[in-house]
């Protein structure tokens, strides 16, 4: 995946090289940025004193922010000229031992809090120096008053196709009493869908499955195994679409091997068309045995590509993912999708990112939104340590517009 859309959001962190000194056997860069800039990067290259110890090269960067509080940092390494391994820190958090290679490289998500009006990230390049994006965004206290709609009302809006996407147009707060069903003027229960080839359960429409807490909540609840497992898959279809916009949704998914939660888009007229030629826009699909981890997906006509992925990147947080709420998003415009946690943005695809035998299918046609929590599929099967129920909260879903 291209890193370049990510430039503009780091234009800050210049640097301007000052002085550098050999000390016993170490080459020491120091770098500082140029009078009145706001961040500053430091450089240092160390070799043992034998000369064959690898070289490791430490990058800083400093950024300051207009709030104090706590952000969430989304570091973007690009691949590598050859396989090698970084450690990334932020704040107190911090991800070791990540892989970086040619084809690939990788996103870390991170929680920190700004100190003296800074954030700080720091690099550990067991090699070359890795080159690196960092974004943030400040997590607020939710309101408790959820905002208003002010759309249309229409039931399958079209947004523009490079937005911008501040207006609520559609939103769903799981406001209602405990046990009484999703609200059925927007959902409706699924029974097809699951996680892939070897699925185990068993969609629903069951209150056992899915139904809300009092809350505010949504909760999917997967049951077994003694009597087969069953969920829930719950979806917009018939009841509202859209076309191009911001979707978000505030998620607290379980951990447990053999889960798969997720939330995603599916085009209307995908049924007519035949999966995938409509198109699948997965925004969240987080696998219950690596509980650090979400991913994003794109699934459309492709040839000879197992599940007819045509794009798929992971971000990895420092901390787990399960067991506490972030907001998943997707941003879709005209031949641009753009994957975010917690409002920090960490993949995008286009069609030039898309495989040579890929085709683009996202452009001018609606598409609705898909909740489910799934037992088995490509997560593999549940094991002894994996608890039922299973349990996927939802707080919110909204679309702007």
């Amino acid at each position: 995946m291209s890193l370049s859309s990510r430039r503009t959001r780091t234009r800050a962190w210049r640097t301007k090289l000052l002085a550098s000194a050999t000390v016993a056997g170490s080459v020491i860069v120091a770098c500082a940025t140029a009078a009145g800039s706001p961040a500053h990067t430091a450089v240092a290259a160390a070799r043992g004193s034998t000369g064959t110890s690898p070289v490791t090269q430490t990058t800083i960067r400093t950024k300051r922010v207009r709030a104090p509080g706590t952000y969430s940092v989304v570091v973007a390494l690009t691949p590598t000229k050859a396989d090698e391994s970084v450690d990334v820190y932020a704040g107190s958090e911090s991800q070791t031992n990540v892989q970086l290679t040619p084809a690939e490289g990788a996103s870390l998500a991170f929680t920190a809090r700004a100190h003296a009006g800074k954030l700080s990230v720091r690099v550990v390049s067991h090699g070359p120096a890795a080159k690196f994006t960092v974004a943030s965004a400040l997590q607020k206290t939710p309101p408790v008053t959820p905002p208003a709609v002010t759309g249309t009302g229409s039931t399958s809006p079209t947004g523009p196709p490079t937005g911008p996407y501040n207006t609520l147009v559609w939103s769903d707060e799981f406001t209602g009493a405990a046990g009484s069903p999703p609200n059925p003027l927007n959902w409706t229960a699924d029974s097809g869908g699951g996680c892939g080839p070897g699925t185990l359960s068993t969609n629903t429409p069951a209150l056992a499955n899915a139904q809300l807490d009092g809350s505010g909540h949504l909760v999917i609840t997967a049951t077994g195994p003694a009597a087969g497992y069953t969920t829930a898959q719950i979806d917009t279809d018939g009841r509202f679409s859209f076309t191009y916009g911001r979707i978000a949704a505030r998620i607290d998914v379980p951990p447990g091997q053999g889960l798969c939660s997720a939330f995603w888009l599916l085009a209307d007229d995908g049924e007519a068309l035949g999966w995938p030629n409509g198109g699948e826009m997965d925004a969240m699909e987080a696998i219950g045995n690596l509980p650090q981890v979400s991913h994003g997906f794109l699934h459309g006509p492709i040839a000879n590509i197992f599940n007819d992925e045509q794009f798929g990147q992971a971000v990895t947080s420092a901390t787990p993912l399960a067991g506490s709420y972030h907001t998943y998003a997707l941003t879709w415009q005209e031949n641009s999708l753009t994957w975010s946690l917690d409002g920090v943005p960490f993949a995008r695809a286009t069609p030039a990112t898309l495989p040579s035998s890929a085709k683009w299918v996202f452009n001018g046609h609606p598409f609705h939104i898909v909740l489910d929590l799934a037992v088995g599929g490509w997560p593999g099967n549940p094991d002894a340590s994996t608890l039922f129920p299973a349990t996927m909260f939802v707080d919110w879903v909204r679309v702007y517009q």
